[in-house]
């Protein structure tokens, strides 16, 4: 259940790529102004995460992700009905609004499914369906809508919606267990997680400033190179396949060994060595390969790391913190890498950005290793 709801959101949120050019020549707008479809819906996921979370600590998982699939299947109607660039506009914003809040109710409620089991490979698993998504959505709408118009597939991923609701009504089940309703004040609610359900945060913002960016833009990187459209897309689309098949190979190792942050350092420090070198190298096609292996390193054991970090009735807060700060990475990671791609003429200071945020990465969950054995010592020392 969780795996379809969280693949038709990946539907949702990918559907604009691969029928960007024929939006702007039905609206006759710019590239910027088309771009506006993709960023319109991240940018509630900044300002609504977190208060997501705490209605959903609050109300109740059903309610908020009954709402959350209602609203992404309303906004996709919206877009595919749009008959302007404003309406087109506010059908993602509504959309952005129930998908982002979607994406901090699964893994809520995976993690209570799953609290004390086999949770890192409910996670390695989970985390495929965004992969999935992409690629399904880059190879079959572009097909579809040079075909049939661009706004076919925007009404498929309206049917992937509502199939995705009936789903969750009928399959629905609360976790085992009695989870504590929060009762207290949302500033007392965040002031209480602590420093360290911040730093895994900041951790997935920096992975997914890295890795959206490069995927943002390694098409354009290797036709620059002299790759042809077709193989630069099918190219940059390994990426998303390592981490199809590998999650959940990431996800048994955390489950069987734990070591989350241990993968997550290893992932920033392969993901920046490979992004500093790509621009200079000879040959590409390895770099792209080993990219998507480092990027399935991290997902996983971050997504892991809160149900270890906060308690049970703070889940929801703890994954809006997460999704919030996923929103400002895909804002801000591939707005400044394009920056640096028209300040300088080529990719080169773009990839060195790229590096830093996967360098980020790794100093940040290091950090969060650091303040988490200081807790522990610390208690050992009361108990003792």
């Amino acid at each position: 259940m969780t795996y379809i709801c969280m693949l038709s959101f990946a539907l949702v949120f990918q559907s604009i790529p691969p029928l960007l050019t024929l939006i702007r020549q039905e609206f006759n707008v710019s590239h910027a102004q088309a771009g506006l479809l993709m960023s319109l819906f991240a940018l509630p996921g900044v300002f609504v995460a977190i208060p997501g979370g705490v209605v959903s600590d609050r109300f109740g998982i059903r309610k908020t992700g009954v709402a959350s699939l209602v609203l992404m299947f309303v906004g996709t109607f919206i877009l595919g009905t749009s008959s302007s660039p404003l309406q087109a506009y506010a059908g993602r914003i509504v959309s952005g609004v129930g998908g982002l809040t979607l994406a901090v109710v699964l893994p809520q409620l995976l993690s209570k499914w799953f609290m004390g089991k086999e949770l890192g490979v409910g996670m390695g698993i989970f985390n495929t369906a965004m992969p999935l998504g992409t690629i399904l959505s880059l190879n079959v709408f572009s097909i579809v809508g040079n075909s049939f118009g661009w706004q076919l597939p925007i009404f498929l991923t309206t049917v992937a919606s509502a199939i995705a609701l009936l789903v969750f009504l009928l399959l629905y089940r609360e976790p085992a267990g009695k989870t504590e309703r929060v009762r207290g004040t949302v500033i007392g609610d965040v002031a209480g997680l602590g420093f360290s359900v911040w730093l895994v945060g900041l951790c997935w913002m920096w992975f997914n400033a890295a890795l959206i960016s490069f995927i943002t833009f390694s098409s354009d990187f290797l036709v620059a190179k002299g790759y042809e459209v077709g193989s630069a897309g099918f190219m940059s689309s390994m990426v998303m396949m390592g981490s199809l098949f590998l999650n959940p190979v990431v996800g048994y190792i955390v489950h069987r060994f734990g070591r989350e942050n241990l993968l997550i350092g290893a992932g920033g420090v392969l993901l920046a060595t490979l992004t500093f070198l790509t621009p200079a190298a000879s040959s590409i096609a390895p770099f792209f390969v080993l990219i998507g292996i480092s990027a399935s390193l991290v997902p996983a054991p971050i997504y892991s790391l809160p149900p270890k970090t906060v308690k049970p009735e703070n889940l929801g807060l703890a994954f809006g913190i997460m999704t919030a700060c996923l929103n400002v990475g895909v804002l801000g990671g591939p707005y400044l890498a394009g920056l640096a791609r028209d300040l300088t003429g080529d990719y080169t200071l773009s990839f060195h950005l790229m590096t830093l945020f996967a360098v980020l990465l790794t100093i940040t969950i290091a950090l969060f290793s650091l303040l988490k054995g200081r807790k522990e010592k610390k208690q050992r020392t009361n108990n003792g």
